[in-house]
């Protein structure tokens, strides 16, 4: 199951870090704290001097003759600063919406999401030992607005089911 948390912490006080000292106990919380540390600091020098957009990659190509597009592999900055990395190419069909005869336009867009991973088993419950950070690939019938912290990466133009237009030049690369 993937979790998405869109909320942009603005200011939740200056940066706070873990003091380490011989002999304290440390619990998960802690560790969780020196981990949110660097990512927020990560995120926060990402947001901005860098802003969102498109590093590398993520080209849009229609499937030819599948009812579809290809999302290559690539990286990306969302708005909040966090990292999208799709390691490989992907195919996302068309929304059934996009099989009328008039010509509809479609957004190809990139999100963060993080999934839980690394099944452990501890006593008589099994508990998820890793997140893996990634980058969900969709189409919507609207572009991403600053509700939804979506990049876009094309525009697409179909009709009777069939892409016959991939608009690229709304790309906002870095």
């Amino acid at each position: 199951m993937a979790v998405v948390n869109d909320e942009l912490r603005s200011s939740d006080g200056p940066p706070t870090r873990v003091n380490y000292f011989d002999g304290q106990m440390l619990s998960a919380a802690d560790f969780r704290a020196e981990q949110d540390y660097h990512r927020n600091m990560r995120y926060l020098h990402n947001r901005l001097l860098h802003g969102a957009g498109i590093v590398d990659g993520l080209d849009v190509d229609d499937a030819g003759d599948r009812a579809a597009v290809h999302v290559g592999p690539g990286v990306a900055i969302d708005a909040f600063g966090r990292e999208l990395v799709l390691p490989e190419r992907v195919s996302i069909d068309l929304p059934p919406g996009a099989a009328v005869d008039d010509e509809t336009r479609w957004y190809v867009v990139a999100t963060w999401e993080e999934i839980r991973s690394a099944p452990v088993v501890v006593g008589d419950v099994t508990a998820l030992s890793r997140w893996i950070e990634g980058c969900a690939i969709s189409i919507s019938p609207t572009p991403p607005d600053d509700e939804r912290p979506a990049l876009l990466l094309a525009q697409l133009t179909a009709a009777a089911g069939k892409v016959l237009r991939v608009h690229r030049s709304r790309r906002r690369r870095l």
